[in-house]
């Protein structure tokens, strides 16, 4: 049976080369998306490509958090199970934009809006046997630390302090997941599938880019991973992990960090007024 496989922001970048990937390997694709414009060019050029593809498209804004409950429920009624869930979508403004609900634009929809999406699909998730959440997080995490005080904005303005956090938030996010999933036959990992040396990367900061610029790949190649992680049997039973194309990646030691991960895990969920799972 074909997986069932839903992307956020599957409509350009790594996630299109993803989407268009999984539909290559026989997997039915929903892409989540808030530029409808550019998803359905997305599944037209996947469809192009794979005539037989099984191809569909969801409005998904994250910078709206009663856009994704939105989204989540048109999903939860037009659907009877899903199989991988990969929070994808991201941005890196490089000047100080803020979400509807008034939360930093990196902070809301690199890591707050995935973690309600995430909670909100997991009966769909539940309903199918080995179900897997994969969240696209950074090297760039090593940049980051958890600071509450920065969430609704931050003075001054530091780019990749905010883009750090945000994917340090979707690794210790991934790890807590996985602890409280364990045993329900759904796996949580994290993974840096390789940055794509585009004009994303003009404002970083030159020791940020030392790290970044040896990883940095094409499109298409980045996608395999999040792809393998997504199908392959290999990654059945494994949850709670970070990797990159090379396998278990190193991670730095915030994000390794138990007592900060359940300390994060609680405040994300005050603030999306949701019960712990």
């Amino acid at each position: 049976m074909a997986k069932r496989v839903l992307i956020t922001g599957g409509n350009s970048g790594i996630g299109l080369c993803t989407a268009e990937q999984l539909a290559g390997r026989g997997a039915e694709v929903l892409l989540a998306c808030r530029d409808q414009t550019k998803g359905q060019a997305a599944v037209a050029r996947i469809k192009n490509r794979y005539p037989e593809a099984r191809v569909r498209l969801f409005s998904l804004d994250l910078a709206d958090l009663a856009a994704v409950h939105g989204c989540a429920r048109r999903l939860t009624d037009e659907l009877d199970g899903l199989d991988v869930l990969i929070n994808n979508a991201g941005v890196v403004p490089t000047r100080q934009q803020f979400t509807a609900d008034g939360y930093e634009m990196q902070f809301g929809v690199n890591y707050l809006a995935p973690v309600l999406l995430t909670h909100l699909l997991l009966p769909l998730l539940q309903s199918r046997p080995n179900a897997r959440v994969l969240h696209v997080a950074s090297v760039a995490h090593w940049l980051g630390r958890i600071n509450p005080n920065t969430w609704r904005g931050r003075r001054p303005y530091l780019v990749m302090d905010a883009y750090g956090q945000s994917k340090l938030g979707n690794i210790l996010f991934s790890d807590v997941l996985a602890q409280k999933l364990a045993g329900q036959g759904i796996t949580s990992n994290a993974l840096h599938p390789g940055g794509v040396d585009t004009g994303i990367f003009r404002h970083v900061p030159g020791l940020a880019m030392k790290l970044i610029r040896p990883t940095l790949t094409t499109a298409e190649n980045a996608a395999r991973l999040p792809v393998r992680m997504a199908l392959d049997d290999t990654f059945n039973d494994v949850t709670g992990g970070y990797f990159d194309a090379k396998g278990a990646a190193s991670r730095s030691p915030r994000a390794r960090d138990k007592k900060s991960a359940a300390r994060l895990y609680e405040q994300t969920l005050a603030a999306l007024e949701l019960n712990p799972l």
